[in-house]
């Protein structure tokens, strides 16, 4: 039943996303952190807060160990930091000139988008509790926890809340008062 919803929730999110999709894509540079549920990490570079995601970086981003992915960011830089995925799909793009292309990894599923040569981040949709957002936000978390992370959402309805910052949009889906899906978005 949990595998039948969220694979129901990873097709949805994907159609979204590539509803979604827009402009041409730049390479991100932000910062966060990916931790085990329950950890946040406390270090911070130049020009970014203690808090990783906090209100001086200008977008929401997930980390994967010390690699960054943003939305728009060249998925070049991104598989050559990651390595290859544990499984591969791509499909012609119904949106776009090229082929849309899906990355799964440990915990997480990156699509892309291509333009001209190169392909870019589209989504990076959170599929398990074994990753978290740089604030420690995981699937099953309670929403009380992401409102405590992320402040309230001008937008929140009983299962969504979302999030929106630089070119990047992070949404919660709830159930029952938790966390079932986190997904990347562009805004």
């Amino acid at each position: 039943m949990k595998r039948n919803l969220l694979c129901s929730l990873l097709a949805l999110t994907m159609a979204l996303s590539l509803a979604a999709c827009g402009g041409k894509g730049q390479p991100g540079n932000s910062g966060g952190q990916t931790s085990q549920p329950g950890q946040t990490s406390q270090s911070a570079q130049p020009g970014q807060s203690a808090q990783p995601g906090g209100a001086d970086v200008a977008e929401y981003v997930f980390r994967s160990g010390g690699t960054v992915v943003s939305i728009d960011q060249d998925m070049a830089e991104v598989l050559a930091a990651l390595g290859e995925p544990k499984e591969y799909f791509e499909a012609e793009s119904c949106a776009f000139e090229g082929m849309d292309k899906t990355y799964t990894y440990s915990g997480f599923v990156i699509t892309t988008r291509p333009d001209g040569e190169k392909d870019y981040v589209n989504s990076i949709i959170l599929s398990d509790d074994s990753v978290t957002t740089p604030e420690g936000i995981y699937i099953g978390s309670a929403a009380a926890d992401v409102t405590a992370a992320y402040g309230e959402s001008t937008e929140a309805t009983d299962t969504f809340l979302p999030y929106t910052k630089g070119n990047a949009a992070l949404n919660f889906v709830l159930s029952d008062g938790k966390v079932i899906s986190i997904e990347y978005l562009p805004a």
